[in-house]
């Protein structure tokens, strides 16, 4: 290493020893600090929050200006049972407009179920139609409060 080398790494060296003073403070606690003998206590979490919590169920129904009206039957029980606990579920839970566009989609399923029947649809094929239908509302009708 040349000497001109040395004299300019020097004072680099210096301000680097410099930098490590012991009086400054380094940012890491110090491990002096006496534990305390109070039992720490355990910090309450909320409740979880529940289907009832996350949709909240008017106490009165809303006003039945245009219900929807019930089908006919179809001759099978799964189905009708299943058509009727969604007409009287939307009908005690909702108001006109949201009861509209509802209704067009159970009266959808109920076309389907229909057409199925009409075109001599194995039995257990449309009362299987009719419990596939009936799992896909389960959520959409406990968001309204309702139990299928």
């Amino acid at each position: 290493m040349t000497p001109c080398r040395m004299l300019l790494l020097a004072p680099l060296l210096l301000l680097s020893v410099a930098a490590c003073n012991r009086s400054q403070p380094s940012g890491v606690p110090e491990t002096t600090a006496v534990p305390s003998s109070a039992p720490v206590q355990p910090v309450e979490q909320p409740p979880a929050a529940t289907v009832a919590d996350a949709a909240p169920v008017e106490a009165t129904p809303p006003p039945l200006d245009s219900p929807i009206p019930a089908y006919d039957k179809t001759g099978y029980p799964d189905c009708d049972d299943y058509l009727e606990s969604y007409r009287q579920c939307l009908n005690s839970r909702l108001g006109s407009d949201e009861r509209k566009s509802h209704a067009r989609e159970l009266h959808e399923v109920f076309r389907a179920i229909s057409a199925n029947i009409a075109r001599g649809t194995d039995p257990a094929r449309v009362a299987a139609l009719c419990k596939k239908s009936r799992k896909l509302a389960v959520g959409k009708l406990n968001e309204l409060g309702c139990a299928l």
